[in-house]
């Protein structure tokens, strides 16, 4: 790894794939508006993302889970000249304090407002999480313009189809942000039926899942990607169709028409960020959004509802784009 630049911007990456997706158009504002050279650093799953790229001048990856005084210790060593760490965690708002880095920029919860020199609500704030992360870097750079697409490109190549094709990520976090399978199922059959190729990606414990959504008819992907290799099928993709997850707003990051399945949880803040988004919610479910991991509701109305065709419909607008 080559050595990483003194007085630099640091970005704190979350753990989660979708968390780390939404640091990418911060990534792009702090280029905007000349914050210096970037060094993004946490978990190694997430920073190897924008490993490369140029979105950042240069990346560190955790050793395990380091203590605070660890991450201070990084922070002073390198002579950072501002944090920004959006994660509501209080440790990395807490190292940067110690660390005496003159710059603190992050959001208030968990305490770590105490500990920015620029700060603002998150959970307490209104619209989209770009948004309200927006709204934070505005007071640290108030010529800061509107917060950006990733336009995020991982710089890999795969063996995608040389025609068109659309992914499919038909997994989550939550059983309750799920879509059936089955209505997955039909998407692929009428994808192919239309002239499109499918891949289907996923993690390892998905394997099963994409399994069943691929058939025969589609390319199954789950467990034999990277994030990266995933986010190059992403890019490539004519369009995709995903629940509220990680790889929804990866590929969102990529630029990729997609259209993002809402239940449990709520669009008005979460829904990936990017170009070209449909978000589909099925309207008048009382249950919904109800932020539960498992749905207790029979028939998981607030997705099981959501038809198939209804799905098609959408994609099709954005295909036709």
């Amino acid at each position: 790894m080559t050595a990483l630049p003194q007085g630099a911007t640091w970005v704190r990456f979350p753990r989660f794939v979708g968390d780390a997706a939404m640091q990418m158009p911060v990534l792009r504002l702090l280029r905007a508006v000349g914050a210096g050279p970037l060094v993004v650093w946490g978990p190694k799953a997430t920073v190897s993302l924008v490993e490369g790229t140029d979105l950042c001048d240069g990346v560190l990856f955790d050793e395990g889970k380091p203590s605070v005084r660890v991450l201070a210790r990084t922070l002073k060593d390198a002579k950072a000249a501002r944090s920004v760490h959006f994660p509501k965690s209080l440790r990395p708002a807490l190292a940067a304090f110690l660390a005496r880095v003159p710059e603190r920029i992050g959001v208030n919860e968990s305490l770590a407002g105490l500990f920015n020199t620029v700060s603002g609500p998150f959970w307490n704030a209104e619209g989209p999480f770009l948004l309200r992360y927006g709204a934070v870097l505005k007071k640290a750079f108030p010529g800061a313009g509107p917060m950006p697409f990733a336009d995020y490109d991982p710089g890999l190549r795969v063996d995608a189809p040389e025609g068109p094709y659309v992914c499919l990520m038909p997994g989550s976090t939550w059983p309750s942000k799920s879509w059936p399978p089955r209505h997955f199922r039909a998407l692929v059959l009428k994808a192919r039926s239309e002239g499109f190729q499918v891949a289907v990606l996923g993690s390892p414990e998905e394997r099963d899942l994409c399994v069943e959504v691929a058939g025969e008819e589609a390319r199954n992907l789950a467990g034999r990607t990277s994030l990266k290799e995933a986010a190059a099928w992403l890019r490539g993709a004519s369009a995709a169709v995903g629940n509220d997850s990680g790889l929804s707003h990866l590929a969102a990051a990529c630029g990729t028409p997609i259209v993002a399945l809402y239940g449990a949880t709520d669009p008005g803040g979460s829904a990936p960020w990017g170009p070209q988004i449909r978000v589909l919610k099925r309207e008048g479910v009382p249950c919904a959004p109800c932020f539960k991991p498992i749905c207790s509701v029979e028939g998981h109305p607030c997705l099981d509802g959501l038809e198939p065709e209804t799905a098609w419909s959408a994609l099709r607008e954005l295909l036709r784009h």
